[in-house]
């Protein structure tokens, strides 16, 4: 059932003439070149240098075992169709290590029954095959790797008992790292490495960092990859300092009292172009004790509407839950990389059943997207225009606040801040309705500060595909039903 937001929506929608119905979002991923193609892309300040790629990403993170119509690997060919239908050119994987997702027997084993088989060099081919697939169809691939430690029952905690400080956190039942031990530190750089150059992912997600293992291990194996010739990313769960070692953090976005956000929907909140310019709440923690609120000076920020510890504290489930504005607005639109748990393009259904309330353990119901099919199309509407204009949502300065991002006037301050994204002598208009009631927008068109210019341009309805206006109006004139946004293009008229 459609979010109560979405009943306009579902009205605009209805009939046989759908806008966007039956997009596919495939033929606009961008290819995937080979490593020796690749550009590394340094700037200044604390960030690796990123492949020249990774302003293109677009990630959904997946558990195989909840995603998968067989649970396992096997079935994962679905999933990749989707996210590439979808537009999604990134998938994270939660992790596919022997024993209970994040609680596991470390970095070097694989799931037998994720995989559905029993040897190591058979498990290890079976995750080959699956990145293989993936980048068949544009899709890089990054593997979740826990930090902490392992799980109690772990072969390596008697193996190598000198790896461990003692018992962990009781909730994670294992035993913790002592990463102090530089044997330790060695060992995992190069587990690292070898998953890569075993399976052909992309990079890793680094549970708890820059927590637990620090930067140190990580970015060993990231310069020993670099030196095989792999051209990999790296992102932390928490905010971090870098470290020329994570090119983004899943948690970009931080709290008081050192509590990062586990939801991306803080622009329903706040004044999103405030926000970015002023660097609020994208803080960071250095792994060593030292903490900072504010920040935005690096070039990559992740905006993670929903993970897999989302509901955790909540009970909330998904995150925009169907709302246009929440997803596009707020994270498709936004100078962002966008990152969300499977389900929120079609608002799948949430049990408040599942252990601990983790969204990572709730069943994907494949059957939901084509109940909910008027939303998931609208979102690869909004996917698809940020793939159509890569000029503009894909341009990354090397400082965050820099973004090409400001303010838009409308004749409704009371709601949501418009605002545009510009580049080349174009602009994108992106205007949210938050209100109750549709309502007739009148949008000033900033000239001069979007870099149009003195000149004649055309303005195009994005969503609708339709034509607006020409010539030069002062203004974009144009009915918003509530719960929706608008979406419209500023841009020189062809001569």
């Amino acid at each position: 059932m459609l979010h109560k937001m979405l009943l306009p929506l579902a009205l605009l929608l209805a009939g046989t003439a759908v806008p966007g119905a039956g997009i596919d979002n495939s033929d606009l991923i961008p290819a995937i070149l080979p490593d020796s193609e690749v550009r590394l892309e340094a700037v200044p300040g604390r960030s690796p240098a990123s492949p020249d790629w990774v302003k293109s990403l677009i990630i959904v993170e997946v558990n195989v075992e909840t995603a998968s119509p067989t649970g396992n690997f096997s079935g994962m060919e679905k999933v990749l169709d989707h996210l590439a239908e979808t537009g999604v050119n990134g998938i994270w994987l939660t992790p596919i290590n022997e024993g209970v997702q994040y609680g596991n027997n470390g970095v070097h084993t694989l799931n037998r029954a994720l995989t559905n088989r029993d040897k190591a060099e058979e498990r290890w081919a079976v995750v080959k095959q699956f990145v293989d697939v993936a980048h068949r169809r544009n899709i890089r691939v990054f593997v979740d790797v826990v930090s902490w430690g392992v799980t109690k029952t772990a072969p390596l905690y008697k193996e190598k008992p000198e790896w461990f400080s003692g018992p962990a956190h009781p909730a994670w039942q294992g035993w913790d790292w002592n990463w102090k031990n530089p044997e330790l530190n060695e060992w995992f750089a190069s587990r690292l490495v070898d998953f890569i150059l075993l399976t052909g992912a992309d990079g890793f997600r680094a549970d708890c960092a820059p927590f637990s293992a620090g930067y140190g291990p990580y970015r060993t194996a990231r310069e020993r990859l670099l030196s095989f010739g792999r051209k990999i990313i790296l992102f932390g769960e928490n905010g971090s300092t870098r470290e020329k070692t994570f090119d983004f953090d899943q948690n970009a976005f931080m709290l008081p009292h050192k509590k990062p956000r586990m939801r991306g929907d803080v622009f329903m909140e706040k004044n999103i172009v405030d926000m970015i310019k002023n660097g609020e709440e994208l803080g960071w923690f250095d792994g060593r004790g030292a903490f900072s609120e504010n920040g935005g000076n690096e070039r990559f920020y992740a905006l993670t509407l929903s993970s897999h510890d989302s509901a955790h504290s909540d009970k909330r489930g998904y995150t925009a839950a169907g709302n246009p504005i929440t997803f596009g607005y707020g994270m498709i639109f936004a100078p962002f990389i966008p990152i969300w748990y499977i389900g929120e393009e079609w608002n799948n259904p949430y049990s408040r059943q599942i252990p601990s309330y983790w969204l990572w353990a709730n069943r994907i119901d494949w059957r939901k997207r084509e109940e909910n099919r008027d939303f998931y199309e609208l979102v690869k509407r909004m996917i698809r225009i940020r793939r159509q204009y890569p000029e503009i949502f894909e341009e990354f300065p090397a400082s965050h606040r820099n973004a090409n991002i400001l303010k838009v006037q409308t004749n409704h301050p009371e709601l949501l801040q418009a605002y545009a994204r510009y580049r080349n002598r174009s602009a994108i208009f992106v205007v949210p309705n938050n209100g109750t009631e549709t309502a007739k927008f009148r949008i000033t068109i900033p000239y001069r500060e979007t870099g149009i210019g003195d000149t004649d341009v055309t303005v195009t309805d994005l969503l609708n595909e339709k034509q607006l206006d020409s010539g030069r109006p002062e203004a974009i004139e144009a009915e918003i039903p509530a719960g929706m946004l608008g979406v419209y293009l500023v841009t020189m008229q062809k001569k």
